[in-house]
């Protein structure tokens, strides 16, 4: 009870102190479930992933100087429900989501994530993939595995169709594993021989091990899954939401005008990567600086 009620003040400390971007009527905190984000951001100048890098820029760019706070996914939607004034940071659009919160403009953009096996295990059957080699479901392949894991983080979402899909896994064939050393600890589970497989940005394996992977693995697209997915700040669905919302976006847009944005997001990639990326990314700013 006391670590509660240490909680919930510091929230409401935070929430209050947010200056630079309003008066304190229309202050808000920003949450974050990932560890590596919360300890760089306002604390350490040098570029560290894209995550990290465009939620610097929009700090910045609202001059915000408190502390991102660290606080499981669960926890900050629990808060919001209850009426504090609390936005998350970096994540992707979800319709379960979309019914109860707001959604700023996109504030970094990935390639979607690929579904990595252990290498030392046989290649996926074919009848499992299309004519392209990509992987037609999840769940099907966890079902023709049946003493195969797969390890997840315990609250993200992948986006609509993967995440629909997912929900046809058997519970006994999942190892979850805390959002915020998901991306640290997977590999070790690989080496370990404790999941066979896992879902993985591309950009997440080459931050963490670049050109070196310690265990060797094989990956494979999706179906039907895009070629990029998005990360974005929620708010509540509030008259209060709504405002900070209106903030954040003036913010990034005046963020997608600067090469930093771009450099933010290709230095993290290997080299064969990098251009499409940008011309997505490009192609998709010019899109929704002309829509709005």
């Amino acid at each position: 009870m006391v670590r509660v009620g240490l909680f919930i003040s510091l929230i409401t400390f935070a929430s209050a102190n947010a200056t630079g971007i309003g008066d304190q009527k229309n202050a808000f905190a920003f949450h974050a479930d990932n560890a590596f984000l919360t300890e760089r951001v306002n604390l350490d100048d040098q570029p560290f992933s894209t995550s990290v890098d465009t939620v610097q820029m929009l700090v910045d760019e609202l001059g915000y100087e408190e502390p991102v706070l660290h606080v499981p996914l669960v926890r900050s939607f629990a808060y919001m429900q209850h009426g504090e004034n609390i936005c998350v940071l970096n994540k992707i659009k979800a319709p379960e989501r979309e019914k109860n919160h707001l959604y700023s403009l996109p504030l970094n953009f990935f390639q979607t994530q690929r579904f990595y096996q252990l290498a030392s295990l046989p290649p996926i059957d074919k009848y499992l993939l299309n004519k392209e080699g990509q992987l037609l479901s999840v769940s099907q392949v966890m079902e023709a595995y049946p003493d195969a894991f797969i390890v997840l983080p315990e609250e993200f979402s992948f986006g609509e169709k993967i995440d629909e899909d997912l929900k046809l896994v058997s519970r006994e064939q999942i190892h979850r594993v805390a959002n915020d050393v998901y991306y640290s600890r997977f590999m070790d589970m690989f080496a370990k021989g404790k999941s066979d497989f896992a879902l993985i940005f591309p950009a997440s394996i080459y931050l963490s091990y670049g050109e070196q992977m310690p265990v060797a693995v094989r990956s494979y697209s999706i179906a039907g899954n895009p070629s990029h997915v998005s990360g974005h700040v929620i708010c509540p669905d509030t008259p209060q939401g709504a405002k900070h919302i209106a903030r954040i976006n003036t913010a990034i847009k005046r963020i997608y005008l600067k090469a930093e944005f771009i450099d933010a997001h290709i230095r993290y990639l290997p080299a064969q990567d990098r251009q499409n990326l940008q011309a997505f990314i490009k192609q998709t700013v010019q899109q929704l600086l002309l829509g709005e």
